[in-house]
């Protein structure tokens, strides 16, 4: 009796466990390609001081990929993070010390976390994300 009831169980179990591990894999994936969605809550304007690359493990074999900005504007020193999912099809953004730029994002631990930017020529040129000049109404 207590073998069969082993012999019934034991497979259960593994069945059991195997499905809650694909659902978690799968939620975790579906994450993983969200991580570089971040909505445009607060604006950041400054230049490229220093600049860090590295890799982060996510879950499992997901990996994200991190562009660390170290931006001054005026006296103050504010520290910008773009991530996004290590894929192969990846074009990573290229950044280059004393670049001056406009990013869009939103603040999490002292961390500045965005995914779209301009430089300033750019945004200058842009009346809808010009920050350094007055919006004037416009007459119809």
């Amino acid at each position: 009796m207590i073998t069969m009831v082993t012999a019934i169980a034991i497979p259960l179990l593994f069945v059991y466990f195997y499905y809650v591990t694909r659902k978690e894999q799968k939620r975790m994936y579906h994450q993983w390609l969200q991580v570089g969605n971040v909505p445009a809550e607060s604006v950041v304007k400054g230049t490229i001081i220093a600049i860090q690359e590295k890799t982060e493990r996510y879950y499992g074999h997901y990996l994200l990929a991190i562009i660390d900005l170290q931006l001054e504007h005026g006296k103050e020193k504010i520290m910008a993070r773009m991530q996004f999912p290590l894929t192969e099809s990846l074009q990573k953004p290229t950044f280059s010390i004393g670049d001056t730029m406009v990013c869009y994002g939103r603040w999490g631990n002292q961390v500045f976390l965005f995914t779209t930017y301009q430089t300033v020529a750019t945004a200058s040129k842009n009346l809808a994300y010009n920050i350094e000049k007055q919006h004037l109404p416009q007459d119809e």
